[in-house]
């Protein structure tokens, strides 16, 4: 049990003596372990928070660097979801974010990192994982998803998602790089079509940079 024992020493009869007290704490620690889920754990879906994704990928890349190993980001969205949430309700909106979530929990790896960056929109960090292999993971994902249904009431929802990718590149500043390339990906998806998936390399000057 967590314990917190705090010593005293006093004088007694000339000679010094120390009374300890314990308390136990056990309380107060499972308040402080609920308070860190709470920030680093998004409630609708379990998955990690928008903050603590962006803490853990910029410890992953300082890995990467490191080690010199492949690093892909990918960014994923569900498409027409104000649709959903319009036609349909939040509700429906919620289970169909559920759904996604479901997909990419069963189809990552234990290493892998997924986070919800905004309504609709995910992370995903995968270490020891070079852009080629990131494609494959991520028609996967789109594939399984598309199969799909959500049933709400007396709807049944088909889902897509669109997907950006990219990959780490030795100059790349940090995370916020690496979104940015995959967000504009991600956009190219969505400009042609929706529901595929979008490469977007490191420029080749990114690699020398210092």
């Amino acid at each position: 049990l967590p314990f917190h024992v705090k010593g005293e020493r006093i004088e007694m009869d000339g000679n010094p003596h120390v009374i300890g007290m314990g308390v136990d704490i056990t309380q107060r620690k499972r308040l402080e372990d609920e308070l860190r889920r709470l920030a680093t754990t998004d409630a609708l879906t379990g998955i990690a928070t928008r903050g603590h994704f962006l803490d853990s990928a910029e410890l992953e890349i300082e890995r990467t660097r490191r080690y010199q190993r492949p690093l892909a980001v990918m960014m994923l969205d569900i498409d027409h979801f104000k649709a959903i949430n319009d036609s349909h309700g939040h509700a429906a909106g919620d289970m169909a974010i559920r759904k996604v979530v479901g997909v990419l929990t069963q189809l990552l790896r234990v290493e892998d990192m997924v986070g919800r960056l905004g309504g609709e929109e995910f992370g995903v960090l995968l270490p020891e994982t070079d852009l080629e292999r990131a494609v494959i993971v991520a028609e996967r994902i789109r594939d399984r998803i598309a199969a799909l249904h959500v049933v709400h009431g007396e709807s049944r929802i088909t889902l897509t998602v669109s997907i950006g990718l990219t990959e780490y590149r030795r100059g790349d500043a940090g995370i916020d790089a690496l979104l940015l390339r995959a967000d504009q990906a991600l956009y190219e998806a969505k400009r042609g079509g929706r529901n595929r998936t979008v490469t977007r390399a490191p420029a080749l000057e990114a690699e020398t940079a210092a």
